[in-house]
This record gives C-alpha cells, structure tokens and sequence, in this order.
C-alpha cells in the first residue's frame, strides 16, 4: 500500500508532537513553582538582611533546576554567584548574618575580607546582571510573574 506523499505518517506526526507537550508541562512546572514561591522570592529581596539570598538558595536553586532549557545558563550565572559568595563566607568562617550594615565582624582577617568583597562585587558583574534580568523577563513575559531580581 502506497502512502500519500502529502500525507504524513500518524507515527511521525505523533512523534513530532511529544517533545511540545513535554515542553509545555516544563514550562507550566517552572511557571507554577514561580508562583508558588513569589512571595518568599519577594520578601528574600526586600529584605535589609545581608543573608536573606544566601538563605534563599535552596529555593532559588530549585526554580533554577525546574526553569526551561533556554534559561539554564542565565540561572547557572546568577546561582554561581550567589554560590560563589556563600563559600567564601563559609571559608572564612563566618555567617552572613554577622555583617552589620555592610561592615564585616570583628576579627575577620583582610585576606577573608577580601575575599568576600570580591564574592559580593561578583553579584553586580554585567554577567549576573543580565543573567537575573533574562530571568525576570521569561518570568514576566511567559509565566505573567513579577520576581523583582531586576
């Protein structure tokens, strides 16, 4: 029996179909744990807490795994950086809630507090920048939530 040529296979149809439908539930999971965590994302910015994002990392790290392909390196960028800071915090043996309006605590060595301001400097790079704004843009343009990171 000969097929139309016009006329596609059922298989290849439904095989062409399958990865928009996987593409789509991504997106509405991504979407969904967006506007789940709105508020948190919210309070985490607001904040005056010098550790609020730093406390947020489990929770960003999670939309980051959730988030669709085409914004896996804009979340990697913006979670390097933010990962990047907690260690260097962590290496020198401290907590994000011991500096008190910008100032390090007592007894920080210049080479730690160094490497710490550096971490920190990092987040305001062109690089993270953009990474954080490419977020908020697929977020409000695709999943209709304002997350404030730019």
């Amino acid at each position: 029996m000969r097929r139309s040529p016009t006329r596609p296979a059922a298989g290849l149809v439904v095989a062409l179909l399958l990865p928009l439908t996987g593409c789509g539930n991504a997106t509405d999971d991504y979407c969904g744990a967006l506007e789940q965590h709105n508020k948190e994302i919210a309070e985490m910015i607001g904040s005056d807490s010098p550790s609020a994002l730093l406390n947020g990392l489990p929770m960003l790290r999670d939309l980051a795994d959730k988030s669709p392909e085409d914004l896996a390196d804009e979340w990697q960028t913006f979670i390097g950086a933010l990962d990047a800071l907690s260690e260097a915090i962590k290496s020198a043996g401290v907590k994000p809630s011991g500096f008190k309006d910008g100032k390090p605590p007592k007894g920080l060595s210049a080479s730690d507090q160094k490497a710490i301001a550096d971490a920190a400097g990092q987040i305001g790079t062109d690089d993270v920048v953009q990474a954080s704004s490419g977020i908020e843009q697929e977020a409000r343009d695709v999943c209709k939530v304002n997350l404030g990171l730019s």
